[in-house]
Order: C-alpha cells, then structure tokens, then sequence
C-alpha cells in the first residue's frame, strides 16, 4: 500500500520542473506531509526532498536514518529485551520472547531494514552493530533457555520420584515374592564379606560346567581315590572330563591359579548330585564355600573355629550351641564336621578344616610359605533351619501359599525370632503331611531344651568353665566405656554407588585430618538417596581398623540411629555449631584418651559399648542415657529414630 501511494501521489502532482530522487519502499508518502513516519520502532530523521538543482522544497521531504540513531534504539532494545528476559519462569516465556525480538518481524529485523537509507560507508558499520547486539542478545536467551529446562527437568523428577529400595505394594495375591534360597545365600555371604572376603561369582571364576581336574584331582581326589565313591556325578562326556561340578570347591581351585595369597574369597553358588529326592536331598542344591590363606603361622585351627562360629551367631543368633567333630575330606587336614544344637537336637551345618598341603602344591604354592583353612556348607540346609521348613521339596515346587510366607529380605523376621518375639501362628500343612518335629517358638525354649541335653555334654561344660580362671578385675582407667571411642565431627564430600555391592554406597567424609577425607563404605542405599550424600554432616567412628567392604577398603564407620524394627535409619548429625574434626563426647566420660585401632578389635570393646548407644524419647542419641555432644558444648542434633539404638 505504501508503494501505491507513492504512486498515486506522483500522478496527482503530475509533471512539475523537480527531478525527484527515489523513495525507500517503506516510506509512506503523502501529497500534503511534509514528514513521514516508518513502521520500525526506531527514530529517524527528516531532511526535505532534494531537486537536480541546489533549491530545497518544503513541501516534499525524503525520510532518511542516521547510524547514531539506529545504534541508540538498537541498544535501547537490548535493555529492553534484559529486563523481560530477567522476568521469564517457563520455557515457553522464553520462546515467545524470542520470537518477539530475533524473529524476522522482530526490532532486530527491522533495523536491517534501513541499509537502504545509509551511505555505502554506513551499512557495514550498521551490519556489524545489529549482529553484535542479535549475538549478545541470543547467548542470554540460550542460557536463561538451558536454566529453566534443568529446573524444569529437576522439578518433573521431584514431583515422580519414587523411592525403588521400598518394598512394593501388594496388590494382588498373585504377584511373587523373593525366595528364599537367594535370601539365605545373601545373608551367608554379607557375613564373609564384614569379615574382608572377597566374592567370586563370575561366570568364567565360578562355572556350573566343570573339567574332572578342577573339580576332583586337583582337590587331591585322583581317579582311583576311594573318596570319589562319596558322591555320584552327572557327566557329560563318556571320558568322564567334563561335567556338572558336584562343588563349589572348584572354584578355589581357579582362583589359586588366577591370584597369589594372602587371599580370602567367599564362593557360593549351585552344584549338582545324583541323589534320590526326599525330604532332605535333591538333585541339584546351593553352596557357599570359604578360603582363606595367609602367610604360614599366621591362620591356625584357631582362626578358622572363631571364623565358623561367628559365622553361626550372625546366621542362627549368638547363643546358638556349636560343637566340632573330627572327620574326613580329601582336600583338608585336619578336618571337621560343625553341629548346632536346634528344635532340641544336633544338627550337622557343615564341615572345614585347614587346607591340605597337597591341594597346595598342585595350585603351585608352597605349602611351607602359605597355609589356611576353608569351610563349605549347604544352602537350602542353613533356609531349612532359619524358616523352621520341614521339607527341601518345597523350595522348587513354586507353590504361592509357600512362597508368599517370607519376607522380602533376609534379615525380615529373622531379628524377631532372635529377639526372643514368637512367631506368627503356623499354617495349615499345605500338603496334608505331618510335621516332623515341633519348631522352637522362642530362645527360651531353645535355652531349656539345650539345658536338657545329654549329661555328657554338661559334664564338659562344667569341667571347662571350671578350668577357665577369673579374669583380674580391669584397673578405673582401663573400664571400657564411651571415652574409648574417638567419634570425629565429619562431613561426606563425595559419594557413589559401590560397584559389585547393591546395598553400599562409597564416600569420602572430611573429619578434620590432614591426610585429608577418609574412604568408608556404608550399607545406607536402601534409606538415602545418591544425591542427598553430599554435604550431609555426620559422626565418624575414626578409630577402626581399615577393612575390605567387597573389595572396598572402608577406614571408620558412620553413626546412624535406629528404629526397633530395622525400617527407619537415620545419621546422627552433630550439633549445629560444631566444626569438622570436633570429637563427640559424653558428659562425665569425656577425660578417657580414646583406645588405639588394634585395642577396639582385640578387645572387642564394640561389642561392650554399642548396647548402651541409644536414642531418647526425643531422638537425640545417647550413652546410658547421657547425649553426645561436642566438647563443652551442645548435644547432637535430635534424629526422628524415638527410643532407638545407635550403630
């Protein structure tokens, strides 16, 4: 339209002695203006139209722009665009404000428009203003964009974030639940791995086909040894080379080929036998298998009673009666048999001994360097005792009503049973067949009926308590209490998800020495998310010894509080005021010097001072009673863990 009335505008004057010079296109001129204004935002200036000759007429004016004035608006815009931009909350703002100024019918878009009316010498200074200004203009809307997409992106997460550690919601009776023979096998190995053991389960370490050299002559069972007649084995080959390994033993074997001790590997795993099915043997079962192997003198028989019969107090509780028993395996000497004493008789649990000196040489160690001892035991045997079940078949007959009798992790229910809490009344037999035998509802019933077991068993006890001399009364400063323990003020500064150990997170906690942060592994992944680690304050128990945690060397532990039932855990968190490395005292307790790293292990002091760790009524953690706190100063800050303990 603005040409048309150009056009219009030239005809209706018709033919007059000026020579006209051209008009930019998007100039609007009319027959009675003497100025003009342009569609674009920004100001220009007037000058009158000029003829062929030097006489200016007033009536006619050519619109023409200067650079200053087109730099000036041009900056003016750009504060403009600033001060919207700062006011944007949504992506989408943040298009719409793009489109109003960087689109083509945008400011910028206009500006280049005026190359038309400036001089050759201009247009380049003009060009390069607007593309410094549509540069400086775009980068703040690219960042201000990328900012609001990540809060967007954390607030959408935020707002569906579930918690995957959580049991789920039963919904139906027919969704499954976890069985319990990979529950057990977790329990076993979590046992051996607090202890430094090393897990192989890998398909090329540990597999289910097994050559005969792995699985009996390099475990000193040659061909013709009468030992083999023990077992009956399913072969794959009519040589008799190669077949389903009727241990786990054999992964020792590989793995004294692959790594030179000292070593201490935990191998479970499944093997297979040819034995009829009953109730208490099947054709295929789970075992776990230990080693152990250290410079010669440094593991004895000792060592390896202590190792088993800790075993046995985490699996079945600490007052559970153990007995050993000589007898024979081709691969140890000496060797032994383990009972328990449960639902008033002896069981027979499994068997170890210290590592043959022969299985030493064919591995290629020298038995004079190295010695050790290894321990095996069956799966389903140890699933059987700790969930009171009377018949093996029922682990593989997938029967629902079976099945959804256990918890979904292995130490569910079983705490109870330990705490002396009966459990539930029991169910129908599913099948229609008898009990075997009553089960024990309480550890008082396992005491008395342990009290009443042969005489000759408390004839020996009483010889040995007898033979036992009192201990000399511990001198005051050496009463093991709460001073004993150098719990440090310490913050996490970085933290990840341990890769071979689904229940551990790894982090570095900042506890004030100048070695700088400490490594500790902690079994927190089923309570605190990944990215709430950082920057949590906690306290450290500093004087430990450095042990493996799945291969994971964890220097300290992190104090956390505890509800009854095992559900909630929580930090203990330090008082607000409290700096890094501060030490956590005990009013009353607080002149002890703390015991040294090897004085909290040999003298078991953990296990004397963490019963008296609790929390009050108001969560605040204590020591009998008494609340942590800073040196002189206030106590740690209250936890939502009410009438806890604290470990």
């Amino acid at each position: 339209m603005r040409h048309v009335s150009v056009l219009l505008t030239l005809l209706l004057l018709g033919p007059t002695s000026h020579a006209f010079a051209p008009v930019a296109s998007f100039v609007s001129t009319r027959p009675q203006a003497t100025t003009t204004r342009s569609h674009s935002p920004f100001r220009t200036s007037s000058v009158l139209y000029q003829s062929s000759s030097t006489e200016k007429d007033p009536q006619q004016q050519q619109q023409q722009v200067s650079i200053d004035d087109v730099t000036a608006e041009l900056r003016e815009t750009q504060s403009a665009f600033a001060a919207r931009l700062a006011a944007l909350e949504s992506v989408a703002d943040a298009e719409a404000l793009r489109r109003e100024y960087l689109g083509k019918k945008g400011p910028i878009g206009a500006a280049m428009s005026y190359m038309r009316l400036l001089t050759p010498a201009e247009k380049p200074q003009l060009g390069a203003v607007v593309n410094v200004v549509k540069q400086e203009m775009e980068d703040q809307l690219a960042t201000l964009t990328e900012q609001l997409q990540t809060a967007a992106l954390q607030a959408a997460l935020e707002n569906d974030r579930v918690d995957v550690t959580q049991p789920g919601i039963r919904r139906s009776p027919h969704i499954g639940r976890r069985h319990p023979i990979p529950m057990t096998m977790e329990k076993a190995v979590d046992v051996f791995t607090q202890l430094g053991y090393d897990t192989v389960t890998s398909v090329t370490d540990s597999p289910e086909i097994e050559t005969d050299y792995y699985c009996f002559e390099a475990l000193n069972c040659p061909k013709d040894h009468p030992a083999r007649d023990m077992q009956d084995t399913f072969y794959l080959r009519e040589d008799r080379e190669l077949l389903l390994r009727t241990h786990t033993s054999a992964v020792q074997i590989r793995q004294l080929g692959k790594r030179k001790p000292p070593l201490r590997i935990v191998a479970p795993g499944r093997v297979f036998r040819k034995d009829d099915i009953d109730a208490t043997h099947g054709l295929q079962f789970h075992q776990v298998e230990i080693l152990a192997l250290e410079p010669i003198g440094e593991l004895t028989l000792g060592h390896l009673k202590g190792t088993v019969e800790h075993f046995l107090a985490q699996m079945l509780g600490p007052q559970i009666p153990v007995r050993f028993r000589g007898s024979y395996f081709p691969f140890t000497e000496p060797s032994m048999e383990v009972d328990v004493f449960f639902r008033g008789k002896w069981l027979e649990v499994l068997g170890c001994g210290m590592v043959d000196p022969n299985v030493l040489r064919m591995a290629g160690i020298d038995p004079d360097e190295y010695s050790g001892f290894a321990a095996g035991f069956g799966v389903e045997r140890f699933a059987m005792v700790m969930h009171q079940i009377g018949d093996l078949r029922e682990f593989t007959k997938n029967d629902m009503r079976f099945l959804q009798q256990f918890p979904h992790y292995y130490d569910d229910g079983m705490e109870s049973f330990l705490s002396g809490i009966a459990p539930p009344p029991e169910e129908p037999e599913l099948r229609g067949e008898s009990v075997p035998s009553p089960f024990v509802s309480s550890l008082e019933e396992l005491k008395a009926q342990a009290a009443t077991a042969t005489k000759d068993e408390d004839v020996k006890s009483e010889k040995k308590a007898k033979q036992k001399k009192t201990p000399p009364a511990a001198a005051a400063n050496d009463a093991i209490d709460i001073s004993k323990l150098d719990i440090r003020v310490g913050v996490i500064t970085k933290a990840w998800e341990h890769e071979e150990a689904d229940k551990l997170y790894c982090e570095e906690i900042d506890i004030g020495e100048p070695e700088g942060p400490r490594s500790i592994a902690s079994g927190l992944r089923a309570h605190y998310a990944l990215d709430d680690l950082e920057g949590q304050r906690v306290l450290v128990l500093a004087n430990l010894k450095t042990r493996k945690m799945m291969g994971f060397p964890s220097h300290g532990m992190v104090l956390c509080a505890c509800s009854e039932d095992g559900r909630v855990v929580q930090f203990v968190e330090p008082p607000a005021d409290a700096k890094v490395g501060d030490r956590i005292v005990v009013a009353g307790y607080e002149n002890g010097a703390p015991a040294t790293e090897n004085q909290v292990m040999k003298k078991k002091m953990l296990d004397q001072i963490f019963p008296d760790l609790t929390t009050n009524a108001d969560g605040v953690a204590c020591y009998k009673n008494l609340p942590l706190q800073v040196l002189e100063g206030a106590s740690c800050l209250p936890t939502d863990v009410k009438s806890g303990t604290v470990g």
